[in-house]
């Protein structure tokens, strides 16, 4: 069982860690802006030579998300890479070589937002309207505001039926923008599951896209390398499923659940509660965000200099 520290800030930890695997929604930003003190602490990673990876269950390829990343105010210059479960989802549908991609054949019923479609671009595949024509589906969102997820069942029931597989392309059973929540592509592909589909799920938490990010670092050893996540089912599960030690944000989707003022016992007894929720998983640490040094311990910090002196 892993032992949770609490910490004030990324600094503290800066002694243990070379390189960092980076959520994108809920810890870097909430897909509008992004969070106070996230581009102070890139910063202070970049002047110390650490490597970061951001890795995002994001079904847009990965420089769409460089481009959004830019239009947030975070450059790429703060960080080595961006990897994407669609960038992974696009490689694999354009080779077809191996499994779940290979043999899919080329009919595609996509279930997306009407303007979310650019996963299909430069891919030997033809989109179909009725399920029927389909040799496969590939999620990559969900327009929760015009749709329920039960209203996608008699298509589901259909396509189970024809045993046609589905690919989902953002694992994410949680949609975060701004401040609202919405059921994601992942709860998408877990309905159809209920209903007896096959899905292969790209991306966190599964094991292929943490290998792949691991590949990026250079001259860092697994154990020198931190996941960060707001996610105990994609972010944490996945770090700890690959090996590497992990640091769990409480301001993202799991936000509701840790109010201001919250004492460090009580913040511990609502993490008890979330690992319990799945299954038992505990991050090596816990953050209320991605920043550097909270001011009180900046405070602390130059009074302890400032009593050396």
């Amino acid at each position: 069982m892993t032992n949770m520290t609490f910490c004030q800030g990324l600094y503290e930890l800066m002694d243990s860690y070379d390189g960092f695997i980076l959520d994108q929604w809920g810890v870097l930003h909430n897909g509008l802006q992004p969070y106070e003190s996230v581009l102070d602490t890139l910063n202070h990673l970049k002047n110390r030579k650490k490597q970061v990876v951001i890795l995002s269950n994001s079904a847009k390829r990965g420089q769409d998300n460089v481009e959004r990343l830019k239009k947030l105010g975070i450059k790429p210059g703060l960080y080595k890479s961006v990897v994407t479960a669609g960038e992974v989802a696009w490689q694999g549908l354009k080779d077809k070589k191996d499994p779940p991609f290979q043999g899919l054949g080329e009919n595609c019923y996509m279930i997306s937002r009407p303007d979310d479609r650019s996963l299909l671009s430069g891919l030997d595949v033809v989109p179909v309207e009725n399920i029927e024509d389909a040799h496969f589906i590939l999620i990559n969102s969900f327009d929760a505001a015009a749709m329920k997820l039960e209203d996608l069942d008699p298509v589901f029931k259909t396509a189970a039926a024809k045993r046609i597989p589905m690919i989902c392309a953002n694992p994410d059973m949680v949609t975060l923008y701004g401040h609202e929540r919405a059921p994601g592509p992942g709860a998408v592909a877990a309905r159809y599951n209920e209903l007896g589909g096959a899905v292969h799920y790209i991306g966190k938490p599964h094991k292929t896209i943490f290998r792949y990010c691991l590949g990026l670092f250079e001259d860092i050893i697994p154990s020198r390398i931190l996941v960060i996540g707001d996610s105990i089912q994609h972010d944490i599960a996945g770090g700890a499923g690959a090996d590497l030690d992990t640091a769990f944000i409480t301001a993202g989707i799991h936000a509701s659940s840790f109010k201001p003022g919250m004492l460090p016992e009580q913040k511990r007894k609502m993490m008890e509660q979330l690992a319990l929720g799945y299954g038992g998983i505990r991050p090596t640490w816990v953050l209320d965000g991605l920043v550097w040094q909270t001011p009180e311990a900046a405070l602390r910090e130059r009074e302890r200099a400032r009593m050396k002196e």
